[in-house]
């Protein structure tokens, strides 16, 4: 439902009832934030009570409105804006399955509606292509996976975007996602770039599955209109490879569904006609538009702008491009204040695992930027394996190493905050780093996914923490569990902090629990090393405050471990 009213009038209070409380809400605006919270209450007759003591507050005679048009036009734009918040409170369930049932649960089928955004000016009919090389069944949703992708190869040459198979981890990043398939204008994953996606499953008639997939694609819809700041809307789609569901969002998260279609690779149905016509759309009949953020780049010095890397959805609102400056690959990154992290850089200049800056300035918008050597790649475990994740993170520690001598923490050590160049890690991304003489008082930061557990248990309590050592090299931990398990921590998917804490705290600190996660998510070839590692950093068991790292000794014993490998 889409207004405050129409889940009043859901309950059957009556006209009379409802008037009243319109009309005592116009005069008491300061009673908004606990009818909000009463009418998301999931207990109906919880809401019920509370807006049949509510009404025995107000009068019984109609109040006289004491205030004037403009300041009543002000109230009203409040409400929208909170039922907009409440709309939106529907699809923030940590659980994906959950989001799926509750997108089905509110957004009624409207078939036409979601066929007209999808009528292509360069239509593609199935009995142009040659399919007789797909399987005809398939056994588990890899084989589906694969059919689908072998299925839009046969349309390259047809359809200007490029449909990337994205179903294994690290592809996007900044946040770190996962969609099966993305839809990309141009050839780099990137969340600027992304057009649209398709959640696949072995099987849509499965419930769970269903609603799995569905909450999935929206959860990324979510993602899409925070880093492409201005899209209106989007349109993806959930499949198996026999029925589809194409699904609409706007920029509010109020959604359109066409419903499950039969999807044939044999024959002509409607729902593989929308899904050809999808995938030959032009780009803005599925709401995207093109990043113009490099457009401010003209005038700086020297830099050749490639494409965007981040957009300015973070806290600190940084743009990050990658480019060229006189021939050699670059970073560029535009915040309004830089001025920290060019500090904390000019600092650490000396040390050769911390990027270099090689120009900086102001960009015609206004902004401050700096453009910084080497521009690498983020660790993978597949490409870069156990001995060469070592190698990086040992790197890492020598860039903490000299960082700590020189009395400044990083305050975010995480999976996208090292890069990977020439056989050498790099820490990158000192915006939040601190001297040491202000830490007591600095405020709380980080990425949550990887910061230590005595860093948590104080956001969560709001009581002052000191960074140290013991935290930095923690949440390096929690970077090389990361890469070896390919993004699955299972504390990843909690938004809620006081639970993702709690799981963490029970993989790390019990043995049983972290080898059982180990043995599910890692590659093997890490085993070893994680188990040696997570030793390091939990020594003691949950007495956190016994332990005292020395991040000399790690990083020999790094060394030996690479020495082992050789």
């Amino acid at each position: 439902m889409s207004n405050i009213y129409e889940i009043i009038d859901s309950l059957n209070l009556g006209e009379a009832e409802t008037h009243k409380i319109q009309i005592n809400l116009i005069n008491n605006p300061e009673k908004e934030e606990r009818l909000l919270f009463a009418l998301t209450n999931k207990n109906n007759d919880a809401k019920t009570r509370f807006l049949e003591s509510f009404l025995e507050t107000i009068p019984d005679e109609h109040q006289v409105l004491k205030r004037s048009l403009e300041e009543i036009t002000e109230v009203k734009k409040k409400v929208r804006l909170l039922e907009n918040e409440l709309y939106k409170t529907k699809f923030t369930v940590t659980v994906t399955h959950e989001v799926g049932k509750n997108v089905l649960n509110t957004a009624s089928p409207t078939l036409n509606e979601i066929f007209s955004f999808l009528k292509s000016e360069t239509p593609i009919s199935l009995d142009s292509l040659d399919t007789t090389s797909l399987p005809q069944y398939c056994k588990n949703e890899d084989e589906v996976q694969k059919k689908f992708i072998k299925f839009f190869n046969s349309l390259k040459g047809r359809i200007k975007c490029n449909i990337i198979d994205t179903s294994t981890s690290n592809w996007l990043k900044d946040p770190i996602g996962k969609i099966d398939i993305s839809i990309i204008d141009g050839s780099q994953v990137l969340w600027a770039h992304l057009i649209s996606g398709i959640e696949i499953k072995q099987s849509l008639k499965n419930t769970t599955l269903y609603h799995e997939a569905i909450g999935q694609l929206v959860d990324r819809f979510q993602t899409v209109f925070r880093m492409q700041r201005g899209r209106r809307f989007i349109i993806g789609a959930v499949c198996c490879d026999n029925l589809i569901e194409f699904i609409y969002a706007n920029s509010e998260l109020k959604l359109k569904r066409s419903g499950l279609l039969e999807l044939s690779f044999t024959k002509q149905t409607t729902g593989m006609q929308m899904l050809l016509n999808m995938l030959s759309s032009n780009q803005h009949q599925l709401g995207y538009s093109p990043p113009k953020d490099h457009e401010a780049l003209v005038g700086t010095s020297g830099f050749t702008y490639e494409n965007v890397l981040r957009q300015a959805d973070n806290g600190r609102g940084s743009l990050v491009f990658s480019g060229f400056i006189n021939s050699k690959k670059a970073v560029l990154k535009a915040s309004m204040d830089l001025n920290n992290e060019l500090k904390m850089l000019e600092i650490l200049k000396d040390c050769e695992y911390i990027p270099q800056v090689i120009n900086k300035g102001l960009l015609s918008d206004g902004r401050m930027f700096i453009v910084t050597t080497p521009a690498g790649v983020h660790l993978e475990a597949k490409k870069h394996g156990v001995k060469g994740t070592l190698k990086a993170l040992r790197d890492v520690m020598k860039a903490l190493k000299f960082s700590h001598e020189h009395h400044i923490y990083h305050r975010d050590v995480s999976y996208l905050n090292i890069v990977y160049k020439n056989q050498r890690g790099y820490l990158i991304d000192w915006g939040v780093a601190s001297n040491t003489s202000d830490l007591v008082n600095a405020p709380l930061t980080g990425t949550y996914l990887f910061s230590s557990l005595p860093v948590l248990n104080c956001f969560e309590s709001g009581v002052p923490h000191t960074y140290s050592v013991n935290d930095e090299i923690e949440s390096l931990f929690y970077v090389f569990m990361y890469i070896a398990c390919d993004g699955i921590v299972r504390w990843r998917k909690h938004s809620d902090l006081s639970t993702s804490v709690a799981i963490k705290y029970n993989v790390m600190i019990c043995p049983f629990e972290f080898g059982r996660h180990l043995v599910k998510y890692a590659y093997g070839e890490f085993h070893e090393y994680l188990l040696k590692f997570r030793d390091i950093i939990f020594p003691y068991g949950s007495d956190l405050e016994k332990r005292n790292i020395s991040i000399d000794e790690i990083i020999e014993i790094f060394g030996d471990w690479i020495n082992e490998l050789e």
